[in-house]
């Protein structure tokens, strides 16, 4: 399998796709194809369990890049965690993805995406993989790093805006894991991180710096797995009345959303997809037509759903790639609402008193198939992070305290630290430069 650029016909292998993460003309990249899975795939497929399912599905969907043997290994440990399918109110189903080690459905695309660099460099060139995270994403990557020789992981994140938690999940992390507070935005993040990635010396460099963000297409592929396990566990729940299932989706960077039309495309009976906007909503005005696309912005409003504040979407050009820019076609299979922090509040309160405790990302979802779902099929709702991952905006909401589960607990009593930058690639890239951190 070979990755296409997103704003052209340039072909890379994965290699080449994973390290540089843009093309040279800030394009993303995508497979060239999409494969088609064999119906007779689906006939036992709640028979199978969730590595089972991640490794047929990777390994049509990557072709020969590991061998595999070397495949199965990486899929085993990937999704070595539970990720069931559960009843709520509202007579939906949750996806709850949020049972790993950092409590976010993030586990898996870090732990893929780094398990690839390894094996791709091996004793090469040290590599430095750089992130830019409001939590979630910053926390996932240096658990899945943490301690490992050769790699060093720089974690930037916007001053004044993580909770102490948040920032003990990566700052607490391990020697060769170094958190970064930038004194700017979380779009200045990204951009240094970009600018580190796309900078044409940085070959020279005695560090390979590689991006652990959305933007890299190891984040994006093995979320397709997120779906057929989805319709496996609800076939087990309501059988062959599970095809055409719809599932609605948190969205902020729009990976999971992509990924769902990924698994569509390759023969998942799925039916209508649901994208779930906080406030930021012009992804939602896009789709309904109120929106050019050259008119979507550079900057984020606050929300409860925080890890979905983002101005632009980091995968709406692939997004646009798998329609080839028509936005009719794209409306015809996604259906997207904007939920505001009033309604996502009431959302968990009236959750929380029918017995299930969605974290705000989540309320967004469960919010939006009650308005956009079709009433004639079963819903699954994607639950990407335990409520915990949301401890003051939960506390806040709720007025009551949220149990910190073990894997919170077993590093909130270290010291919390942090080196500090400019939002500046100058300062960036001395830091990365710098043999003596």
């Amino acid at each position: 399998m070979l990755y296409t650029n997103t704003n052209g016909s340039e072909r890379v292998d994965l290699r080449q796709a994973v390290e540089h993460c843009y093309a040279p003309d800030n394009g993303l990249y995508m497979p060239e194809r999409i494969p088609v899975l064999p119906r007779a795939y689906f006939n036992n497929i709640e028979q199978m369990s969730l590595t089972d399912i991640g490794y047929i599905v990777m390994s049509t969907l990557m072709g020969d890049h590991l061998s595999p043997t070397e495949l199965k290994d990486v899929v085993d440990m990937a999704f070595d965690f539970a990720m069931p399918v559960v009843d709520i109110p509202g007579g939906m189903y949750a996806l709850e993805m949020f049972h790993g080690p950092t409590m976010a459905f993030k586990d898996v695309g870090a732990r893929f995406l780094t398990s690839f660099v390894s094996h791709f460099h091996g004793n090469n060139k040290p590599v430095a993989i750089l992130v830019a995270t409001t939590g979630n994403t910053g926390g996932a990557v240096a658990n899945a790093l943490s301690g490992i020789k050769g790699v060093e992981v720089l974690v930037l994140f916007p001053r004044g805006t993580l909770s102490r938690a948040q920032q003990a999940q990566f700052s607490t992390a391990g020697s060769n894991v170094y958190p970064i507070e930038v004194s700017g935005t979380i779009s200045q993040c990204r951009r240094m991180v970009k600018e580190a990635i796309t900078d044409p010396d940085n070959d020279c460099w005695a560090l390979k710096p590689v991006c652990a963000n959305t933007q890299n297409i190891l984040r994006i592929m093995p979320q397709v797995v997120f779906f057929f396990h989805a319709y496996a566990r609800l076939r087990n729940k309501i059988g062959a009345a599970a095809d055409g299932f719809t599932v609605s989706i948190p969205c902020g960077n729009l990976s999971n959303l992509t990924a769902a039309v990924i698994a569509r495309r390759m023969g998942l009976p799925m039916g209508r997809i649901i994208a779930g906007c906080n406030a930021n909503d012009d992804f939602v005005r896009v789709l309904d037509g109120s929106m050019d696309i050259s008119k979507v912005n550079r900057t984020a409003r606050p929300t409860l759903a925080w890890a979905m504040d983002s101005g632009y979407p980091a995968n709406l050009p692939r997004l646009l790639a798998l329609y080839g820019g028509d936005i009719k076609a794209m409306s015809a299979d996604i259906a997207a609402a904007s939920i505001d922090d009033d309604t996502i509040a009431d959302t968990i309160n009236n959750s929380i008193a029918e017995g299930y405790t969605p974290d705000p990302h989540t309320a967004v979802a469960i919010a939006a198939a009650r308005v956009k779902a079709p009433s004639d099929r079963p819903v699954v709702v994607l639950a990407t992070a335990h409520p915990a991952k949301s401890l003051d905006k939960m506390t806040a909401v709720t007025g009551r305290a949220v149990e910190l589960p073990l894997q919170m607990t077993r590093f909130m009593s270290r010291p919390v630290v942090a080196d500090k930058l400019a939002p500046t690639y100058a300062a960036l890239k001395k830091y990365i430069l710098n043999p003596n951190k």
